[in-house]
């Protein structure tokens, strides 16, 4: 049975591997379009990953207002941010850890491959 991921796991692990990658503390949401499909076409590939990647526009929308307390909308640069209250560790302790090992290795790894090759 496939595990259905929440748009909220692929913003905050994409701003993960962003804050450790680039220092970076936002995402635009063209970049997290690019990576919702990028992270979607890497699961089709690995036969071992049963996950359904949540990424639509509504799903994203429904993240930021679910989870205002770690990720906030910035209009003027069309981007998500990670609420300047919270540090790295908050995203990683509440966004890794909560899914199946295998789909969670998979998120992790893939998020920052994707980081990794847009720089």
């Amino acid at each position: 049975m496939a595990t259905f991921v929440g748009a909220e796991y692929i913003i905050a692990n994409i701003l993960i591997a962003l804050k450790k990658l680039s220092k970076r503390d936002f995402v635009t949401l063209d970049e997290l379009s690019e990576a919702g499909i990028y992270i979607q076409k890497q699961s089709l590939i690995n036969e071992e990953i049963d996950a359904i990647f949540l990424s639509s526009s509504d799903q994203v929308a429904s993240a930021i207002y679910d989870f205002s307390d770690y990720f906030e909308y910035d209009k003027e640069n069309n981007s998500i941010n990670i609420v300047k209250t919270k540090k790295l560790e908050d995203l990683e302790s509440r966004f890794i850890g909560y899914l199946p090992f295998a789909v969670l290795n998979f998120l992790v790894k893939t998020s920052m491959e994707f980081v990794q090759k847009s720089k």
